[in-house]
């Protein structure tokens, strides 16, 4: 995994021949995935009949604190420099609104990713959501910040067949970690991770298990020591840069630099994403983005609707024809590529 860049271009593979060994992907999803791009490289305001993959907020609360995420009162940081003072609400996703969606895009879904903001294992309905999935054949991943991976939540996650877990840590003591998530416990972390691992072995599970380092100038020197940790436990391993908000550095954020204002985001044409309130959006960063506007909701309107219609269209029309610019959320966005959110 290259440390400057990411793109989990490795795990990605993983998780596609799993899900092809799983039966959890299909010729049907394969075409969706080849339309959906074939629209996008055309630059039309059409796409496949279904995304490739939806963002779930199940729950927005969370048990680490982490500084670039929420301030020491655990509130999320809003990115809408417009209302700096705007609190951005938590809530949790109604369960039959999370059935509802994944039922509608089953036959052509490949990934149901039921984390957005927050910690997933602090969701009652997190197992229910992910064997759920699994019962129709959509692959799962989540990340997790491992501090409530414990046995019986383990073996819950395994039970339910979880695709994909990636556990992200910023250091390896708790001197380093603890810089960056204020309530984190990385020795905690590892040995939930340890457990974890033993039980994958024990109950013949093929789950992808990635350890996620976070770096920083001021953790680089225990990179090696978490690499060494990953290798001697089975687990895959990346390294991605981290966000500086709330840190007394000048590194840059993650990523690299914003793309060409003139690319459309194929995120368009391939995602959804749905959060506690039930509004639809393009992408993430509309959820922590207040007064952002949503294309309906998903609560109460036909999401084969929603992905075919005028808003989403239209959206696509701006990126193809104006740029980002247009769009204060895509304005300043460095990604390029559908990616796990960091």
């Amino acid at each position: 995994m290259s440390n400057s860049i990411n793109t989990y271009f490795g795990l990605k593979v993983q998780i596609l021949i799993r899900l092809i060994l799983r039966r959890k992907f299909s010729l049907l999803k394969l075409w969706n995935f080849l339309i959906c791009y074939l629209h996008y490289f055309c630059r039309t305001t059409n796409s496949g009949k279904s995304p490739i993959v939806i963002n779930f907020e199940l729950w927005n609360e969370c048990n680490e604190s982490c500084l670039f995420c929420r301030d020491e009162s655990d509130q999320i940081f809003n990115a809408n420099p417009l209302e700096p003072t705007a609190v951005i609400p938590k809530g949790k996703l109604d369960y039959k609104t999370y059935i509802k969606v994944i039922d509608t895009f089953a036959d052509r879904l490949i990934l149901s990713i039921p984390y957005i903001n927050g910690e997933p294992l602090l969701s009652k309905d997190i197992y229910g959501a992910i064997q759920a999935a699994s019962d129709r054949s959509i692959g799962t991943l989540i990340a997790s910040n491992g501090i409530l991976l414990n046995e019986n939540n383990s073996r819950k996650l395994l039970d339910a067949d979880l695709d994909c877990l990636k556990v992200h840590i910023s250091g390896f003591t708790n001197k380093i970690h603890t810089i960056e998530h204020r309530k984190g416990d990385v020795e905690q972390i590892k040995r939930n991770l340890i457990r974890f691992m033993d039980l994958r072995a024990q109950l013949k599970s093929s789950t992808i298990v990635m350890l996620d380092y976070i770096r920083y100038e001021h953790n680089k020197s225990e990179i090696e020591l978490a690499r060494q940790f990953a290798r001697q436990h089975g687990l895959l391993f990346n390294v991605r840069p981290g966000n500086p908000k709330g840190l007394e550095t000048t590194e840059p954020l993650q990523s690299t630099s914003p793309l060409p204002v003139q690319k459309a985001c194929d995120w368009l044409w391939t995602v959804l994403t749905i959060d506690w309130n039930s509004s639809v959006y393009p992408c993430c960063d509309h959820v922590v983005w207040t007064g952002a506007s949503a294309y309906g909701y998903a609560n109460n309107a036909d999401l084969n609707d929603i992905w075919m219609g005028a808003k989403v269209r239209e959206m696509r029309r701006i990126h193809t024809h104006d740029g980002r610019t247009p769009i204060a959320i895509c304005a300043q966005c460095p990604r390029q590529g559908v990616k796990f959110k960091w």
